[in-house]
């Protein structure tokens, strides 16, 4: 366990826990991640990351901290998706999904199914479950959709009360770790993770000579349209339908 690994998982077989991605395949590879947008940070973070090469992985929500058909968030979900920034599922409205009915669960995915082909064209191919917490029976609805499902190996915690300094210092520490691959838990919905714990962290991890990269990349995928989502089409135009 690294510094600041949290998730929250119900007892699975051995076969249910190897469908959880927790982390990257190659040493020396780290992805950074980003739950429960799209929120007013998040092109403060696509931005910094994409003038430094680096493609990040937004987990957003359809109606959590924000609609995600309200304008503003439409514009900053649509620049962040013509950066390259991978955008993937975390459920219509973070729900622990653990303890939703099937029917349930199908409607959160359905939702933001609909918000995100309306709004960028596509369907997504990755799923993080909300606080780390699956079952078996989403496990196998996520299979029967196309979906894998990605966990994490490092929590920054900002999302359950660390500071900044907190947070900054995690990430002294998981730099140590080079060369083991992470992937790495962060939330868009904070100030101070998007301007002070992201740019600390690019600096501490580079120097210590990780290699920052995509979602897809970690995986030991590539960054076609294939490894990024199900299906990308164009999106829709507004109408009275976009809304939470």
């Amino acid at each position: 366990m690294v510094p600041g690994e949290r998730f929250t998982s119900i007892i699975l077989t051995k076969q249910e826990t190897q469908d959880i991605i927790t982390t990257c395949k190659n040493k020396r590879d780290f992805a950074l991640t980003f739950d429960d947008g799209p929120y007013i940070y998040e092109n403060q973070i696509s931005d910094y990351l994409n003038a430094r090469g680096i493609k990040g992985s937004f987990f957003v929500n359809g109606n959590n901290y924000a609609c995600v058909y309200d304008d503003q968030i439409v514009r900053q979900l649509q620049h962040t998706f013509q950066q390259g920034h991978l955008i993937g599922s975390h459920t219509w409205s973070h729900p622990d999904i653990s303890k939703l009915t099937e029917t349930q669960f199908h409607q959160q995915l359905d939702w933001l199914e609909i918000a995100l082909q309306k709004i960028l064209g596509i369907k997504p191919k990755y799923f993080r479950p909300p606080f780390g917490s699956i079952a078996d029976h989403n496990i196998r609805i996520l299979k029967s959709r196309g979906y894998k499902i990605i966990n994490w190996s490092f929590d920054s915690e900002d999302s359950i009360g660390a500071t900044p300094q907190k947070s900054k210092s995690y990430y002294d520490q998981v730099a140590k770790a080079y060369p083991e691959p992470q992937i790495a838990l962060n939330h868009e919905t904070y100030e101070t993770t998007a301007s002070q714990v992201i740019p600390y962290a690019i600096a501490v991890l580079q120097k210590s000579g990780y290699r920052l990269v995509s979602l897809t990349e970690c995986l030991g995928l590539g960054n076609k349209t294939e490894d990024l989502y199900q299906a990308v089409g164009k999106p829709s135009q507004r109408d009275n339908s976009w809304k939470c």
